[in-house]
């Protein structure tokens, strides 16, 4: 069995699946081969402070956003969570130390809405996990590194976030795009292209426009997850683009 890859995807703003964008375009002609089940973790799930696992089996969908349009709410796309995926990514965290709590809720919209775009039959399995939030990013990479051996056994690793998110910068569609938000995601991709775990790890620190591009950094910490499960394995660019003039759109696959 070939290893699976680990993705990075910007999921955008909730009302991306409804827009003509590019990164809308994208998602719907890409296709996550490769793999038999993912793993995802999003940035709009954190547990205060265990990991926990989602084990509803058929999961709703959750509407954790207000003031989009209507047709939004009424998305529907059919997820599946088999007993044999969640017990795999169970044992995997178990083996490293890392328990998971079982939980049962629904999908938020960092997991089902680039995944309807991409998998709009749902035909691969998922199971999705909570990041504590106490975590910080050399925790994060470590948890990604106890994912690994999922990608052995063909489960790949599916990370959803933003590679820039600051909600108070977004303006209308073609805006010019901020200085520090495009040297953010230049030294971003610069330093994951040359594998510089420290740089990474200490990214508010180092890298020019940090701060500005996550105000709080949870839209960026399912980043360091792929990083860690992605080993020594250096990204390829799928996409780029940007959106409300500050969303850098980008997406990444490793392996």
């Amino acid at each position: 069995m070939s290893i699976a890859p680990v993705w990075f995807i910007s999921h955008g703003a909730p009302d991306l699946v409804l827009r003509d964008q590019p990164a809308t375009r994208f998602l719907k002609q890409l296709r996550l081969e490769g793999a038999r089940g993912l793993v995802v973790i999003s940035a709009h799930w954190f547990s205060r402070s265990e990991l926990q696992i989602n084990v509803e089996p058929n999961p709703a969908l959750m509407y954790d956003f207000y003031g989009f349009p209507e047709p939004l709410y009424q998305i529907r796309w059919p997820a599946t969570s088999p007993q044999w995926l969640q017990e795999a990514v169970s044992d995997q965290l178990l083996l490293a130390g890392l328990p998971a709590t079982p939980v049962r809720r629904e999908l938020d919209h960092g997991v089902w809405s680039p995944l309807s775009l991409m998998d709009p039959d749902s035909e691969l399995p998922l199971v999705q996990i909570a990041i504590p939030a106490s975590f910080t990013p050399a925790q994060l990479w470590q948890l990604g590194e106890a994912l690994q051996g999922l990608r052995e056994q063909g489960i790949g690793i599916l990370a959803s976030g933003a590679i820039t998110h600051n909600l108070r910068a977004l303006g209308p569609d073609g805006s010019p795009v901020p200085q520090w938000a495009s040297q953010f995601a230049r030294w971003l991709e610069q330093t994951m292209a040359v594998g510089d775990r420290g740089a990474l790890e200490e990214y508010r620190a180092r890298a020019p426009g940090a701060v500005e591009s996550h105000p709080h950094d949870d839209h960026l910490r399912p980043l360091f997850v792929a990083l860690g499960a992605a080993g020594a394995d250096r990204p390829r660019k799928l996409h780029d683009s940007w959106d409300y003039g500050s969303l850098y759109m980008g997406a990444y696959q490793f392996g």
